[in-house]
């Protein structure tokens, strides 16, 4: 067979697996882009595996081109055990099949973590590591491509742009800004160790975790639950964004931390005063900006810090402490009224003892006034 007559013979081929019907009323638009995705390289194999996300395919020869090895062979030359390699692979995201091809960047990182894990860090550390790694950018990957479909891809597919030249995008702008965006990554990356090595640290007694004495605050959207039963797609996409932009702005000119997000609340951390200012923030952004009211609980003291995330009796206290409190009060810890006692720009109010699930009772204080320290609200 001539090299001329291979693509036709290609065509008949995906014709009889069921990826190109000719008499279909898009096969124009099918054709147009299996030609694009052949003069990437595109094998029948592959095209009939993604038979229904031709376009997804199109992004992956675009960004991973050139697979050398298979990840079985990788392992193996790096003198690991596949059994035990297979933890690893996991952790960051790699597939853990030794059969799957690979690029050689990502063999570069399975070698990586196999000499991490042997050598320096050992095996529970590197998986550790390796899974945090992963998940962030599972999460990173997904923002972009969510935020390409719904901006750029949904847009253009419709006014009618064919599918061929959608795919074509994703791939001019995958080589045009993946290389600066990473580059931006590892910026902020070492900008963030040097910012979390200058915090104080400690250890707790058996050296198994890094401690620190931290001011812990929860804030959450009240009734939103009840509300997203009523609320159309947009509208609790809408409200959830909104919540995120504006913990991420208060939380950032608090000169806080963002711990994490989970949906309708929030985790921010930082100094006793800091974390009181930006509770105040939240609380008074959401009524000024016709957010769903929030209620906030904070608690100071030690805690465990792991994997990008903090635990121990002081997280539990401030999240029990969000649990009970009322709409749009500030629920704080008898420990960090103490801290805060002398600071005559808050205003404090004795709530008596609360009994909180998990814990028991507890004396509690409200916090009252706004972030500038003007008095009650």
């Amino acid at each position: 067979m001539s090299g001329a007559d291979a693509p036709d013979a290609e065509l008949d081929e995906l014709a009889r697996l069921g990826v190109y019907d000719p008499s279909a009323l898009d096969a124009v638009e099918r054709l147009e882009l299996i030609r694009y995705l052949q003069s990437l390289g595109a094998t029948v194999e592959q095209m009939a595996a993604a038979k229904g996300t031709l376009g997804d395919l199109g992004l992956d020869l675009t960004l991973r081109p050139d697979r050398p090895a298979t990840l079985g062979a990788v392992v193996s030359e790096a003198g690991g055990e596949w059994s035990q390699a297979v933890r690893l692979l996991s952790a960051i995201g790699l597939p853990t099949d030794p059969d799957e091809p690979v690029t050689a960047e990502e063999a570069a990182t399975a070698r990586l973590l196999l000499a991490a894990s042997r050598d320096m860090l050992g095996e529970g550390a590197t998986v550790q590591l390796a899974r945090v790694a992963g998940s962030a950018m599972a999460r990173i990957a997904e923002t972009i491509i969510t935020t390409f479909r719904l901006n750029v891809e949904i847009p253009r597919r419709r006014t009618g742009t064919a599918q061929v030249e959608v795919v074509r995008e994703y791939a001019d702008l995958a080589q045009t800004l993946l290389p600066a965006f990473v580059s931006a990554l590892d910026t902020m990356l070492r900008r963030q160790l040097v910012a979390v090595s200058r915090r104080m640290w400690s250890t707790d007694e058996e050296q198994a975790a890094v401690t620190m004495s931290r001011t812990v605050g929860f804030v959450d959207l009240v009734g939103y639950t009840a509300a997203a039963a009523t609320m159309s797609v947009r509208e609790l996409t809408d409200v959830l964004v909104q919540f995120d932009e504006e913990t991420a702005d208060a939380v950032l000119r608090g000169n806080g931390q963002i711990v994490k997000t989970i949906g309708d609340e929030a985790m921010f951390a930082g100094l006793p005063a800091q974390v009181a200012r930006i509770a105040i923030a939240l609380r008074d952004t959401a009524r000024d900006r016709g957010l769903p009211p929030v209620r906030a609980g904070l608690a100071s003291g030690m805690v465990v810090a792991r994997d990008g995330d903090f635990y121990g009796p002081v997280v539990n206290l401030a999240s029990r402490l969000t649990e009970i409190a009322p709409t749009g009060v500030i629920f704080a810890s008898d420990a960090l009224h103490a801290d805060l006692a002398s600071d005559d720009t808050l205003r404090w109010v004795a709530e008596g003892t609360r009994e909180l699930r998990s814990i028991g009772p507890v004396q509690v204080f409200s916090l009252q006034g706004t972030a500038d320290g003007r008095g009650p609200s």
